[in-house]
Parts: C-alpha cells; sequence; structure tokens
C-alpha cells in the first residue's frame, strides 16, 4: 500500500515558512485516499492502551486491566493522574505504538516506513537543517473526553529527538471541544494554538513549549492522529 504527499504542495514555500519560526501546519499533507484509509484504522482497527502518569511512572495500560482493579485502586488512580495534571505535569490519552517490522496493520506499516524512507528524511533534513534526522518514531493516538497532555518540550535526555511531529485525521472538529495543539512562551505564556484537522500536518522544532488542552465533556468525537519525533539515531 503506496503512501506519498498530496500532488501540488508547495514545497519551496513550505520551506520557507518553516524557517520562520521552526514550525509549520501543511493541510491536504498526503494523498486523499491515503487519509481515508489511515481514518478509518484509526478510528476502526487500532486497539488503543491507555497512556497516563501516575506514581512518578509512564504508564502504558489496557482498559480491561483498569476495569479489573478493585473500583477504590481505579480511583485513586483517576485522582492522582488528575492531582498530578493540576501541577501542570502528566497526561492522559489512548496510544497504539508503531514498530518497524512488527506493526500488523496494513496501512499503519506502510505510512511508518513512508515516514523513515529517503524520500521523507531527506525532504526533513532540508526543511529544518537537521542534517543528522535518520529515522522517525510513530505512535497512534485517540484523544476522548477528559484527556489531556499537559505543557512541555520534546527534548529527551537520551533520545535525539529534532523534530516534532502531529499527523491529525480528525474531521469535523469543534474547536470548543479541546483538544488543541497549544503553544506557549518558555516562560509558559500561550501564544497560539492549532486545532485538530483531517490530512493535516503539524511540524516543529523540539524546543518549542506545547500541550494538548484539555478534551471537553461534550466532545463529539474522538481526537486522532499519528505523532512522533523525527530523530538523529535509529529507531528500535
Amino acid at each position: 500500500m503506496e503512501i506519498g504527499f498530496n500532488e501540488g504542495l508547495n514545497f519551496p514555500q513550505i520551506k520557507r515558512s518553516f524557517r520562520t519560526d521552526a514550525r509549520l501546519r501543511i493541510r491536504d499533507f498526503l494523498r486523499p485516499e491515503n487519509a481515508q484509509q489511515l481514518n478509518h484504522a484509526l478510528s476502526s482497527e487500532v486497539v488503543y492502551q491507555l497512556a497516563l502518569f501516575s506514581q512518578g511512572k509512564n504508564l502504558n495500560v489496557t482498559e480491561d486491566q483498569i476495569r479489573r482493579l478493585p473500583t477504590q485502586e481505579q480511583q485513586s488512580i483517576q485522582q492522582d493522574v488528575l492531582a498530578n495534571a493540576g501541577k501542570g505535569i502528566g497526561f492522559l490519552y489512548g496510544r497504539h505504538a508503531l514498530k518497524l517490522g512488527e506493526e500488523s496493520n496494513p496501512i499503519l506499516h506502510s505510512l511508518h516506513r513512508w515516514l523513515n524512507s529517503e524520500t521523507v528524511l531527506g525532504w526533513v533534513r532540508d526543511l529544518s537543517g537537521h542534517r543528522d534526522v535518520v529515522s522517525a518514531s510513530a505512535q497512534a493516538t485517540r484523544y476522548v473526553a477528559g484527556q489531556f497532555l499537559t505543557r512541555h518540550k520534546d527534548t529527551h535526555a537520551t533520545e535525539q529527538r529534532r523534530l516534532a511531529y502531529v499527523i491529525s485525521f480528525t474531521p469535523d472538529w469543534h474547536p470548543d471541544w479541546g483538544g488543541l495543539l497549544q503553544f506557549y512562551e518558555n516562560d509558559g505564556t500561550p501564544r497560539d494554538a492549532w486545532a485538530p484537522g483531517f490530512n493535516v500536518l503539524s511540524l516543529f522544532d523540539v524546543k518549542h513549549v506545547h500541550a494538548v488542552s484539555y478534551v471537553a465533556p461534550y466532545a463529539k468525537a474522538a481526537r486522532y492522529s499519528i505523532t512522533g519525533w523525527f530523530l538523529a539515531t535509529e529507531t528500535e
């Protein structure tokens, strides 16, 4: 299953836009048929784990594992997640990790392989000036009502991350529902926010402070995307 850039993208203009602020947003990023296939996979075929921060640890658990816990323990985890979020720490969202050679879903495997192709990596190197980019990590994400990702940078002590990306596959999202990719100044002052879209790439240097805002209880849909980093090391 072949993945590719949408025809008609103005790559020189895109490059100029990125160099202005080390971030950009590209609408109609992939071929339309690819976007439709990926939306179907993310919304109907992927099994998500729950990614959360609790008891000082990053956890990935299945919904079944949560349901099997005693009610008191479930409530304790929920309270801890929210208490951490109140301090500006943590996250809660659905996650499905993608690993090259291990992903069983054909369209997700094709996308991950394409992101690691020289076509894409060479474009990212030229666009960003990060000549050492050699691979791309990837995960499928789903945010539903009550989920969030607090303010942070994507720099990492051991992974050599250069750029973060979010490819959004969420049609008809209302910005009042939350789930916004919110950017901040280093001191926490809000800058601007990008609403989820359909077949939209958001690409930015990992030094940008950002968050995914809380998805409101009245949100009528889930926020689906493929996210990851372009790295100066090979993905495992």
